[in-house]
């Protein structure tokens, strides 16, 4: 088990509700944990929080902020990054004995639904047709990694890529680029347990993170308040 992890994430905007909840369950569940918000310089430091890397925003591209936060963050031993729609609700740790120098979140839900190829305006349609899974097998919510070199690879790999990718699956194509290279050492992070959607069959034991995503954030309101984390 990681004793002292580094937990890193990133957010922007007024609205702090959801990330004070993610910090919350964090700090719950590894108390001993360093916990790092990345942020542009107008929004607020969330609540719980023990430092904000913040740096300015040039563009208005979200996922490639975070992605260019990520890579600019001196990780120097057991950093897990997340998204703040997930409540952690084990400790933070790695499944297994192996020592990866990074673990992706394994895609497991819905991975033979055909992939949306039209998302908020974006046109994916060089995947138009193919099932989810093999366009985007892991998920970029929840990533472990060692040092900084694995996000500084998949910044210079979104960078190449086409502009639409930028605030839509930019982090999702160049984590997949990246693991693929066969630059490191990679685990996984099964999705059922690192990022386990609420509304479906959890696994035998209870997952690390449950995660929000979409429009299960009321469900995440609803858990966050029985757990008293609001």
């Amino acid at each position: 088990m990681d004793a002292q992890p580094t937990v890193v994430f990133m957010h922007i905007g007024a609205d702090v509700q959801l990330p004070t909840i993610m910090v919350r369950s964090v700090r719950r569940q590894n108390p001993g944990a360093r916990i790092v918000q990345v942020a542009d310089p107008a929004s607020p430091q969330v609540e719980g929080v023990d430092e904000v890397a913040r740096r300015p925003m040039t563009h208005r591209n979200v996922m490639l902020f975070r992605m260019e936060g990520f890579a600019a963050f001196p990780a120097d031993g057991p950093t897990w990054f997340l998204d703040t729609d997930m409540i952690c609700v084990r400790p933070l740790a790695l499944l297994g004995d192996d020592d990866p120098e990074v673990a992706v979140c394994v895609r497991e839900f819905d991975t033979e639904a055909i992939f949306n190829h039209q998302v908020q305006g974006a046109d994916l349609s060089e995947y138009a047709g193919r099932p989810l899974g093999s366009v985007y097998p892991y998920v970029g919510c929840a990533t472990y990694a060692t040092d900084g070199r694995f996000w500084a690879d998949c910044l210079a790999d979104m960078r190449a890529l086409d502009p639409k990718f930028f605030n839509w699956y930019g982090d999702q194509e160049s984590i997949r680029n990246v693991v693929r290279s066969g630059r490191y050492r990679v685990g996984a992070l099964p999705e059922s347990c690192y990022a386990c959607l609420p509304d479906r069959e959890p696994p035998e034991t209870e997952p690390v993170i449950f995660h929000y995503k979409g429009a299960r954030k009321p469900l995440m309101l609803e858990r966050a308040t029985r757990d008293g984390l609001l």
